[in-house]
């Protein structure tokens, strides 16, 4: 046993500063943008990890069983992050999964479609195999834990963050009004259009205000009616929508159900006052920075006219609150997990060795 702890306290010292990690980065050709930010930042803050890029075989369960499997038995990884909410089934290394939301335990009935229950058991399953779970916020955390209590040991809370990329441009914001051929002025709204984000009442509250409404994200289902919309964009470079933020003048959404939510910070970050529904992690990342709406129409029209009026209260708490999150703190987190389980693999490596 002594020889154990001390060839364990060897690796500690020896490995642990630089063992190598995969992970799944095919979200950085054309996956969700907010799962390719979250990739991105972890492999800026995080020198060890090492990309599984390529996109073949074609979907998520195929290419789970084939390449990660394949690519640790190469490279001998202690641990593989499957960063977007299904993992390998089968594979030699520990798995760190992250869950971004748990809506699709929560509310099914957005996700319909005829694989339905086979997705859903996938979604599971990947959860039960991992090793370690990371959810962006306390929220997911009690949500999750609601859903599948017995994963509590192995649930991991790290916030994500905001780049110091993100900040107010003039600049930045005349050349996406040029560009883009935005509005003088507008709302915003940043995130993918479906059914939880509420288009229907961004639309009602643009005609409302009067104000046109820019959105920026792709439609999916239950946003169909933004197809044709005349100010909506997708696959804006950072700068753009750094850009389109700093020219903006209030940041509205509308969600109902986050998980964490990165356009908040971004849009905090770069001066823009925010207003949100009082709903699921949002009050947890906004704080007082915002003005959070109990989700009535008519509460939530009245909340941007206020601020409208009255930026600066909101411009101030809003920076402030951005400066909170920072991807440097959430990649020390991460870093912290991966050598949790690499301390267990060692582990497991000098016991079967003395079997």
């Amino acid at each position: 046993m002594a020889r154990n702890r001390d060839r364990n306290t060897a690796y500690d010292q020896e490995h642990m500063s630089d063992f190598r990690v995969g992970i799944d980065c095919r979200s950085l050709g054309s996956g969700p943008p907010g799962i390719a930010t979250y990739v991105k930042n972890l492999l800026a803050h995080i020198p060890n990890l090492e990309c599984v890029c390529k996109r073949w075989p074609p979907g998520n369960f195929l290419w789970n069983q084939l390449m990660p499997p394949a690519y640790q038995a190469i490279r001998g990884w202690p641990v593989f992050h499957a960063p977007a909410y299904v993992s390998p089934l089968v594979n030699f290394s520990r798995v760190v999964l992250t869950v971004h939301d748990v809506s699709h335990l929560v509310h099914p009935q957005w996700y319909p479609g005829r694989h339905d229950q086979w997705r859903h058991w996938y979604y599971r399953t990947s959860l039960r195999r991992a090793a370690r779970i990371i959810v962006p916020s306390d929220f997911s955390r009690s949500e999750l834990l609601r859903f599948m209590p017995s994963l509590r040991d192995r649930v991991r809370r790290i916030h994500q963050g905001v780049s110091q990329d993100f900040c107010k441009s003039p600049e930045l914001a005349r050349m996406a009004q040029l560009e883009l051929n935005l509005p003088k002025k507008f709302l915003l709204h940043v995130g993918d259009i479906h059914t939880r984000r509420n288009p229907g009442l961004l639309m009602q509250l643009a005609q409302a205000l009067e104000v046109p409404l820019v959105v920026v994200g792709r439609t999916l289902e239950g946003g169909e009616a933004f197809e044709k919309w005349p100010h909506r964009y997708s696959g804006l470079t950072q700068k753009q929508l750094q850009g389109v933020y700093s020219a903006a003048s209030v940041f509205v959404y509308a969600s109902v159900y986050e998980g964490f939510g990165l356009p908040l910070l971004e849009a905090m970050a770069c001066g823009l006052p925010v207003v949100a529904f009082k709903a699921a992690s949002i009050p947890e990342v906004c704080g007082d920075a915002a003005l959070l709406t109990d989700g009535s129409p008519q509460e939530f029209t009245e909340a941007v006219r206020r601020v409208l009026r009255n930026p600066s209260p909101f411009v101030e708490r809003g920076l402030h609150r951005a400066k909170l999150f920072s991807w440097k703190s959430t990649a020390k987190q991460t870093l912290e997990v991966y050598r949790e389980l690499g301390k267990e693999s060692a582990q497991d490596s000098n016991a079967g060795e003395y079997q």
